[in-house]
């Protein structure tokens, strides 16, 4: 016959009181953990743009991202799944150790990003970060996870006393992370602090800090190799040291600054003599210099290196039929994105009353400085998609002439592609109106259809020419190229803009330049024969095949391959180490 085991005997109340009271932290040291759990959060969360900001001139802002939120859900995770092996592993006192791999991480990138051309840009910042940024976050997320043990969750249930630390925990680093990702921008360049590397140091003294300990000595090294010897630091010896390296690949620093739209440079060629303007893992614009070679024959000025530059001057070529000609002193151009200026400059030169949007001030700075750009323009430091909203309503038909400029690092700001931007500008041109849209795309791919669909259904005539001939047809190769849209803003009447023209440009055009002659007027052999009616964009523009302001999600998402692409193709143009090096 079984017996049946005895239930335990409920404990009397004042041992159940008893056994809480021992469990009880005192309200001192209570607080002082949650706090300290805040700020390991707090920084862990302003870590992570950081460490996006760190990785874009070597890989693109678009790679960089790629995984990186991903990353960091499965790294909180495992900071609270983990929690009891990492515990068996861990030390006690791992907290100190944060702010020596804080410290290490500026070392640590120096060295991984010397391996960019092998990574790439899809593996290379995650292998990155992977010895950087998750560690810190995987450290920071399990010490606060031991502070915050301290609460005594349990009375309400074993499921809230396991999951109410990490959720929160994962929360506050990602509620940090955007806050941090939208206000950092606007400070960056402004102190040497709210550089990359300044942020990060500050963020590994926060650390230490906040963990003071003798195991900081560990970090000396790093901190020695950071201020001494990695380029990548604001300081005069830091440059030096960069313009020494740079030497043997026969290029020169002229000037770099930290900006609102990414690291800025401007770097001179010493072997082949051009100038270029980076943002970035991308270059705004550059141009061949004049040199007594080049003098000899024949050339005056210098000549931009990509020839978009030169086809987007062609918007003052456009002829129609029955437009009222006035003399271009009497003439609004608007050009939204600077670069280093040569369209801005052409137009001003042919006595063009122009109008220059530019966001970033260290563009505009650094396109008048070293570029040459004229005084002679408005410029309106500004959003472009403020600036034309509320320019549409208050001066509309104030430009003759529109040049669209704002590609940059294998995307484009999607918010200046929305049907709703695109309709301003129709606002803002004259009844006789030209624009000229520079979009860089993979023609292969659903986004650049997207965008084109876009354009076509504001302005239903229009001609799309492409900078160079297509390379070999290779099946499953990307076709990314340089393209630019002509459009105007009355309907001539032909199917797919037959109806605009283009003028043959005389000498006056060509203003003496190379370039100008062999790429100013749009070739007929780099049409771009695009269906626009393919897909339903047409005039009306339905909704699933544009692009409207506030549902820019798919461009967004095709711009990861189109990033790749670009990634490739700029280190064709300059050697991976001018990259990797800043």
């Amino acid at each position: 016959m079984s017996s049946r085991p005895k239930p335990t005997p409920r404990k009397p109340k004042a041992a159940r009181e008893a056994e809480r009271n021992a469990r009880t932290v005192p309200v001192a040291t209570l607080l002082k953990n949650i706090g300290r759990a805040a700020a390991l959060l707090v920084l862990a969360g302003i870590s992570s743009p950081v460490s996006q900001l760190s990785l874009s001139p070597v890989y693109g802002s678009i790679p960089a991202s790629v995984y990186h939120q991903r990353a960091i859900t499965v790294t909180a995770l495992l900071a609270f799944m983990g929690k009891g092996t990492l515990k068996r592993y861990l030390p006690d006192n791992v907290r100190e150790y944060i702010a020596v791999l804080a410290y290490w991480i500026p070392t640590i990138q120096f060295l991984l990003f010397t391996y960019s051309s092998q990574t790439g840009p899809e593996y290379g910042p995650v292998v990155t970060e992977a010895a950087t940024y998750f560690p810190l976050l995987l450290l920071s997320v399990y010490s606060a996870g031991r502070l915050l043990e301290c609460l005594d969750l349990s009375r309400y249930s074993p499921t809230v006393a396991d999951m109410a630390p990490a959720l929160g925990s994962y929360v506050t680093v990602s509620f940090i992370s955007k806050i941090a990702a939208a206000v950092l921008p606007q400070y960056m360049g402004t102190h040497p602090t709210f550089a990359r590397v300044g942020l990060q140091m500050s963020v590994a003294s926060a650390l230490a800090a906040l963990s003071p300990s003798c195991l900081i000595f560990l970090a000396v090294p790093a901190m020695l190799h950071t201020m001494l010897a990695n380029p990548h630091y604001v300081s005069d010896k830091a440059v030096a040291l960069l313009n020494d390296t740079l030497q043997t690949h026969n290029f020169t620093l002229l000037e770099r600054k930290e900006s609102l739209t990414g690291y800025l440079s401007v770097l001179e060629s010493k072997e082949t003599q051009f100038r270029i303007l980076r943002c970035d893992h991308s270059l705004l614009g550059g141009e061949w210099l004049v040199t007594p070679e080049r003098a000899a024959q024949g050339q005056t000025l210098p000549e931009p290196i990509f020839s978009v530059f030169a086809m987007l001057e062609a918007v003052r070529l456009v002829e129609l039929e029955g437009q009222d000609t006035k003399p271009e002193s009497e003439k609004s151009a608007l050009v939204i994105g600077l670069g280093i200026g040569t369209a801005p400059n052409a137009l001003i030169a042919h006595g063009i009353n122009t109008t220059i949007v530019e966001l970033d001030p260290v563009v505009h700075y650094f396109a008048t400085k070293y570029f040459n750009l004229s005084s002679n323009h408005i410029a309106a430091i500004d959003d472009a998609v403020f600036y034309v909203d509320e320019k549409a309503r208050s001066h509309p038909g104030s430009y003759d002439y529109i040049i669209h400029d704002v590609f940059t690092g294998g995307a484009e700001p999607v918010t200046l592609f929305t049907l709703e931007f695109f309709q301003g500008l129709k606002s803002l041109l004259t009844a006789n109106g030209v624009v000229a849209i520079n979009y860089a795309g993979d023609l292969s791919l659903p986004s650049t259809r997207l965008v084109l669909n876009t354009i076509h259904a504001i302005f239903p005539a229009c001609r799309l020419f492409r900078d160079n001939p297509p390379a070999p047809e290779q099946p499953g190769a990307p076709d990314f190229t340089n393209m630019v849209v002509f459009c105007v803003k009355r309907d001539g009447g032909g199917a797919g803009g037959s109806a605009i023209g283009f003028r043959e440009p005389t000498e006056d055009d060509f203003r003496g330049s190379f370039a100008r002659r062999n790429h100013l007027l749009p070739k007929a052999g780099l049409e771009i024969a695009f269906d626009w009616r393919r897909g339903g964009g047409g005039a009306q523009g339905a909704s699933g095949d544009v692009l409207r302001r506030g549902a820019t999600g798919e461009l967004e998402r095709f711009q990861e391959r189109a990033a790749v692409s670009h990634w490739g193709i700029m280190r064709t143009v300059l050697p991976a180490r001018v990259w990797e090096l800043w």
